[in-house]
C-alpha cells in the first residue's frame, strides 16, 4: 500500500513541476538570422525576454497588406521591451530589396522588415500567406495563424504571454529559464529518491515473505 501511495505522490510531483514549466511539451521556435532592409543583421534568439510576432508575407499578397493595419496598431500599443514584430517576405524573387524598402515606407512599417534569404518560411512550414506565429519570451512557438488575423486575437495572445512573463523584461525571462532548469533538476532528484525508496520497500516486502525453515 505504501508503495502505491509513494508512486502516486511521485506522479503528482512530476505533473506539478511540468505543469508550472510553460515550455514543457511545446516546440522551440527555430532560430534564424537575416538582414533587414536597412542592412542590419538580426536573429530570433536575440529577442529572448520579449514576445515576438513573426509575419510571413509578400508585397503582392492582398490579405498580407490588410494585415499591416493590425500590426501597426500592435506596434504602437506595446513597448519595444514587450513586443517585437518581424515581417519577412517569403518571395525574394519578386520582392527585391529596393521594392521591399519602398513597400515598407509606403505602408509605414516601422518594425523590422526583411527578405527571406535563409528559407525561414520553409523551416516554419509557411504556406499560404499571410502566416503569423507568436513566440513567447522563452522562445517557444505558442500560436500560429494562417490568413488575415484580427488585431484583437493577436492582442489577447500577446497580453497572455506578457502576463506569464511578468513585466516583459529580459531579466524575468532569464529567471524563468533558470527556474525551468532547476525544476527539471528537482524532478530528476525526486524521481531518483522515490525510485530508491520504492525499490528498498519492495525488497523489504519481498524479504518478509521468504519462508524460513
Amino acid at each position: 500500500m505504501r508503495t502505491k501511495i509513494l508512486a502516486f505522490s511521485l506522479f503528482l510531483t512530476i505533473a506539478f513541476v511540468f505543469g508550472v514549466n510553460s515550455g514543457f511539451g511545446q516546440e522551440k521556435a527555430q532560430d534564424f538570422e537575416l538582414v533587414d532592409i536597412n542592412g542590419k543583421a538580426f536573429s530570433l534568439s536575440e529577442h529572448l525576454g520579449k514576445v515576438v510576432l513573426l509575419d510571413f508575407f509578400a508585397t503582392w499578397c492582398g490579405p498580407c497588406i490588410m494585415e499591416i493595419e493590425h500590426l501597426q496598431a500592435l506596434y504602437s500599443d506595446y513597448s519595444s521591451e514587450q513586443l517585437v514584430i518581424l515581417s519577412i517576405s517569403v518571395d525574394i524573387e519578386s520582392d527585391s530589396l529596393p521594392k521591399l524598402q519602398l513597400f515598407a515606407q509606403q505602408n509605414q512599417m516601422q518594425w523590422t522588415v526583411a527578405r527571406d534569404t535563409d528559407n525561414v518560411g520553409y523551416k516554419y512550414g509557411v504556406s499560404p500567406i499571410p502566416h503569423l506565429f507568436v513566440v513567447d519570451t522563452e522562445g517557444y512557438e505558442r500560436y500560429s495563424h494562417i490568413g488575415l488575423t484580427a488585431e484583437s486575437t493577436l492582442r489577447s495572445e500577446i497580453d497572455a504571454l506578457i502576463s506569464e512573463n511578468g513585466t516583459g523584461d529580459s531579466s524575468d525571462s532569464d529567471a524563468a529559464q533558470t527556474g525551468s532548469y532547476y525544476s527539471l533538476l528537482a524532478v530528476i532528484g525526486v524521481c531518483g529518491i522515490a525510485l530508491f525508496v520504492i525499490a528498498a520497500m519492495a525488497a523489504k516486502k519481498k524479504a518478509g515473505k521468504v519462508k524460513t525453515y
